[in-house]
C-alpha cells in the first residue's frame, strides 16, 4: 500500500506540474482588436488622366488614376492600428503590389497604405497621428489600367467604387483594342514586376513586318533612375500572331550582346524575320517613381532608323493627409499681486478622464504650453503648488474646437498664510493680563485691523496673514497698567507658516499718586466768649463739718462738657484748667 500510495503521489505531482506548464505556455493577454472602418471615411472618387484631368473616356491601353478623397469625423474615436479597408473594381488592374506612407505636410506619417495587385484590396493602417489630431482629411491615388482579361475594348463599362454610404458608379468609355500594324518594324513596352516594384520588365518587338535589314543593330538607352541587369538580356528569332503573341524560335547568342556607356546593343546581322528582345532594369529609387522610360533604336544598311521612347504603364500610388490640432497656454499668477509664478505642476486630463500628460511645470515666466491637442474638452489640474503657495486642485477646463484652437487660461494661487499669538504680561510678575487692546499694522504703519483685545488668558490671535512683516501697536492698556505704544514687530515667513509666531508684550503697573493733605479747620464758636472777670480774693475757708471723703489715689474727677458747653480748644484753656485744679488741691491740704 505504501508503495502504491507513493506512486500515486508522484503521478499526481507530475500531472499538476504539466498543467502548470501548459497554462503558462498558453496564457494570453487580452488585447483590444483593431477596428476596421471599411470605406466609411471615403468621401469622393474620380478617374484622372495622366495630366490630372477628370475623365470618363479612356483608350484601351491608357492608365487611369483612381483618385479618392477621405476624412475622419471628429466624433469618431479612431486609434492607432485601426484601419480603412476597401476594394477597387475588378475591371481595373494594378501593375504591382503597393506600399506607401500617407504623410502630412510636415512629413508626419498619418497611416501606411498597402495594395494587393491580385485582389485590388486596399488597406490603410492609421498611426497615432489620428489620436492627436482633429479635422483629418486626405487623398489617395492608385494608378491602374484596364484589366485586359476582362475588358475587350470598344465598350462602355460601369465601375462600382466603394464610398462612405455604400458604392457609387462611374460609366467609362473604353477605346478599341489595337492590332499590330503590318508594317511595324520596332515596338517596345515595359511594366513593373507584380511582386517587386523595383524590378522593371522590358520587351522589344523587332521587325514584325519581316523586311530585309542588312547589318541590323539594335541599341537600348536605359532611362533615369535605373540600372541595367545585363545578364537578364535574352533574344530569340520567332514569329508573331496577328494579335501579337510571340512564338520563340532560335535564340541569339549572348556573344552578340555588348554593353554601352548608357545601355547595351545587340548585333542581329542580316535580319529577315522577327526577333523578340527582353531584359530587366532595377529602379534605383526603390520603385517610388510612377513611371520609368527607356529608348530603343533599330539601325541597318539601307534602312531608315527607327527610334521609340517607351514609358512603363503608370504604377504605384500615393496619398497625403492633414489634420488640425490646438494648443493651450496657462499662466500661473499670484492671486493678489498678479506676479507670475514658476514651479507649479499640472496634469492634463481629457473629457473621458484619461490622464494624457503629467508633471507639466510652469517655467520662469510662470507659463506652460501644450501643443498638438485634438478637438476635445480638457482639464488642467494642479498637482504641486509653487513654493509658499496653497495647492488649488480646482480644474482649469477648456475646450479646443474648430473655432478655438489656441487657448489661453490663467490659474491663480494664494500664499500660504500664517498666524501670530501675542501674550500680554505684567512686566514684573509675568502674570497674564486681559483687556489690553491693539491694532495690527503692516511694516509701513498702515492699519490692517483694530480692536484686537487680549482674552482672559492674556492672549490675542490673528490668523490668515500672508508672509510679510507686521507690528502690533497697543491702543489701550489693561486696567491699572501704563500703556506702551512701542510696536511689537514680527514676521510671517513664507514656507514657515505651520506654527503661529509667538510674541509677548509687557506692561508696568501704574504708580499710585498720594492725595494732597488738607489741614483740619476748627469749628468757630457760635457765641462770643465772655470777658474775663476780675479775680476776687477768696475768704479763708471754713472747715467743713463733714469729714472729707478721700479720693482714690491717682484719680481725678473731671466734669465732661455737656451739649452747649464751649469746648477748650486752645492751650490757654488747658492751662487755666490745670492751674485751677492745682489751687483746689493746695487749699484742701491746708
Amino acid at each position: 500500500m505504501n508503495k502504491n500510495g507513493n506512486f500515486l503521489k508522484k503521478v499526481g505531482l507530475a500531472l499538476l506540474s504539466i498543467l502548470i506548464i501548459v497554462s503558462t505556455i498558453f496564457q494570453t493577454t487580452v488585447v483590444k482588436a483593431a477596428t476596421s472602418y471599411g470605406s466609411q471615411f471615403l468621401n469622393t472618387v474620380e478617374l484622372l488622366d495622366k495630366d490630372g484631368v477628370p475623365q470618363t473616356d479612356f483608350g484601351y491601353y491608357d492608365n487611369m488614376d483612381v483618385h479618392y478623397t477621405w476624412s475622419i469625423p471628429n466624433s469618431t474615436d479612431v486609434k492607432a492600428g485601426d484601419t480603412m479597408d476597401f476594394t477597387l473594381p475588378s475591371q481595373l488592374a494594378l501593375a504591382t503590389d503597393l506600399a506607401f506612407d500617407v504623410k502630412d505636410n510636415k512629413g508626419q506619417i498619418v497611416g501606411t497604405a498597402t495594395v494587393k495587385a491580385a485582389t485590388n484590396q486596399v488597406t490603410l493602417v492609421f498611426s497615432d497621428y489620428v489620436e492627436k489630431h482633429s479635422d483629418i482629411k486626405g487623398e489617395l491615388d492608385f494608378w491602374t489600367a484596364f484589366n485586359q482579361k476582362i475588358i475587350t475594348g470598344n465598350e462602355t463599362i460601369n465601375l462600382e467604387f466603394p464610398l462612405e454610404n455604400g458604392t457609387t458608379g462611374i460609366e467609362v468609355e473604353v477605346g478599341e483594342k489595337k492590332t499590330v500594324g503590318p508594317t511595324e518594324t520596332l515596338f517596345k513596352y515595359g511594366w513593373i514586376d507584380a511582386n517587386n516594384p523595383s524590378l522593371i520588365h522590358w520587351v522589344v518587338r523587332v521587325n514584325y513586318a519581316k523586311v530585309n535589314i542588312p547589318s541590323a543593330i539594335f541599341t537600348d538607352i536605359i532611362g533615369a533612375k535605373q540600372t541595367l541587369n545585363f545578364d537578364s538580356i535574352k533574344a530569340f528569332h520567332g514569329t508573331y500572331s496577328a494579335d501579337g503573341i510571340f512564338t520563340a524560335g532560335t535564340p541569339i547568342s549572348s556573344t552578340n550582346f555588348s554593353a554601352t556607356s548608357d545601355g547595351f546593343r545587340v548585333d542581329l546581322g542580316t535580319l529577315t524575320d522577327s526577333v523578340q528582345i527582353s531584359y530587366t532594369t532595377t529602379a534605383t529609387d526603390g520603385g517610388k517613381s510612377t513611371q520609368y522610360d527607356n529608348t530603343a533604336k533599330l539601325m541597318g544598311i539601307d534602312f531608315a532608323t527607327k527610334q521609340t521612347l517607351t514609358w512603363t504603364p503608370a504604377s504605384g500610388g500615393g496619398g497625403d493627409a492633414d489634420g488640425t490640432t490646438g494648443s493651450v497656454t496657462l499662466t500661473k499668477e499670484d492671486a493678489k499681486t498678479k506676479a507670475t509664478l514658476a514651479g507649479a505642476e499640472f496634469k492634463l486630463v481629457d473629457s473621458k478622464g484619461t490622464i494624457l500628460q503629467e508633471n507639466i511645470a510652469t517655467d520662469a515666466s510662470g507659463q506652460l504650453s501644450i501643443a498638438n491637442l485634438k478637438f476635445d474638452t480638457y482639464q488642467l489640474i494642479e498637482t504641486k503648488a509653487p513654493d509658499g503657495y496653497k495647492l488649488d486642485v480646482t480644474p482649469v477646463e477648456f475646450t479646443i474646437d474648430e473655432n478655438n484652437n489656441a487657448i489661453t487660461v490663467t490659474k491663480e494661487n494664494t500664499l500660504n498664510t500664517g498666524s501670530v499669538e501675542l501674550t500680554k504680561l505684567d512686566a514684573t510678575t509675568k502674570i497674564s493680563l486681559a483687556g489690553a487692546t491693539f491694532e495690527l499694522q503692516d511694516k509701513q504703519g498702515n492699519i490692517l485691523q483694530t480692536g484686537l483685545t487680549t482674552d482672559e488668558n492674556g492672549i490675542l490671535t490673528v490668523t490668515d496673514l500672508v508672509p510679510g512683516t507686521y507690528q502690533f501697536v497697543e491702543t489701550k492698556a489693561p486696567i491699572g497698567y501704563e500703556i506702551d505704544t512701542t510696536p511689537v514687530i514680527f514676521e510671517i515667513v513664507a514656507g514657515e507658516t505651520d506654527q503661529p509666531v509667538k510674541v509677548t508684550k509687557e506692561n508696568t503697573p501704574e504708580t499710585p499718586i498720594p492725595p494732597t493733605p488738607v489741614p483740619p479747620v476748627p469749628n468757630e464758636p457760635t457765641v462770643p466768649p465772655a470777658k474775663p472777670e476780675v479775680p476776687v480774693t477768696p475768704n479763708k475757708p471754713e472747715p467743713s463739718k463733714e469729714s472729707p471723703k478721700p479720693t482714690e489715689p491717682g484719680t481725678t474727677t473731671i466734669k465732661l462738657p455737656t451739649t452747649g458747653d464751649t469746648p477748650l480748644v486752645n492751650g490757654w484753656g488747658l492751662l487755666l484748667v490745670a492751674i485751677s485744679a492745682s489751687g483746689l488741691i493746695a487749699l484742701r491740704r491746708k
